[in-house]
């Protein structure tokens, strides 16, 4: 007796807004996990599985063409522009960039600078670069101060990823000489706090530059580029 057929739905995102950060780093797991392998049918499937939040076994009875026609659908959602987007919603809260980068705090700068480099990690430089608008008139906003919470972290992980990675680039394209520009101004706001410690931290990063050009280097590799070889 042959195996009855089940029928079921599966959605499958057209544009980045509609997959969060959290999936994005579920896939990059995946291929960390399955280097030399990235073509593979176990790689293409959960490629499939996972931005579409369906099960790998339902995803094995999908017809080759739907299948294939699924991928193509996915790597259009992947290869569109990511600008800089500076506000977006998560549930009934709205969410505002960073309105002034230049005056960031100490703290700010280097839980962002630690963090926005690392793909397991960008959850947690995004909860400083993004937080609950406050007051709002025009183009004009505030958002709400910045208070290191793992709680908060982990929310973020469902941000839209085109926001995420509309944030990363824009820090990217900023370039070296505006985050030295970014430095010399913390060191100067540490010096009139008297922190002797934070003061020498953010001095060494300056003098090494050992910081940004890691930073700078990381976001350079954009794992979107394995993306396009899926089917």
């Amino acid at each position: 007796m042959g195996q009855e057929a089940v029928d079921f739905v599966i959605r499958v995102p057209h544009s980045m807004d509609s997959i969060t950060l959290e999936q994005y780093q579920r896939y990059l797991k995946v291929l960390d996990n399955n280097k030399g392998a990235e073509t593979s049918n176990f790689v293409s499937m959960k490629f499939v599985e996972i931005f579409c939040n369906a099960s790998l076994e339902s995803i094995k009875s999908i017809h080759f063409s739907v299948f294939d026609e699924i991928g193509r659908i996915l790597q259009k959602a992947f290869s569109e522009e990511t600008p800089l987007i500076r506000h977006f919603n998560m549930g009934d809260v709205e969410f505002g960039f960073m309105p002034n980068v230049s005056k960031m705090s100490i703290g700010e700068f280097l839980d962002i600078e630690s963090n926005i480099g690392d793909w397991n990690n960008i959850h947690k430089a995004m909860a400083v670069l993004f937080r609950p608008v406050k007051k709002k008139k025009g183009d004009k906003y505030t958002i709400k101060n910045y208070s290191p919470s793992d709680n908060v972290s982990e929310a973020m992980k469902q941000m839209p990823l085109n926001v995420a990675l509309g944030a990363r680039v824009f820090f990217y394209h900023l370039g070296k000489d505006l985050l030295t520009h970014t430095l010399s101004y913390l060191e100067q706001e540490m010096k009139k706090t008297g922190d002797k410690q934070i003061t020498q931290q953010v001095q060494r990063l300056a003098k090494s530059g050992v910081g940004i050009n890691q930073f700078i280097d990381s976001l350079k590799e954009m794992p979107l580029s394995s993306m396009k070889q899926q089917k």
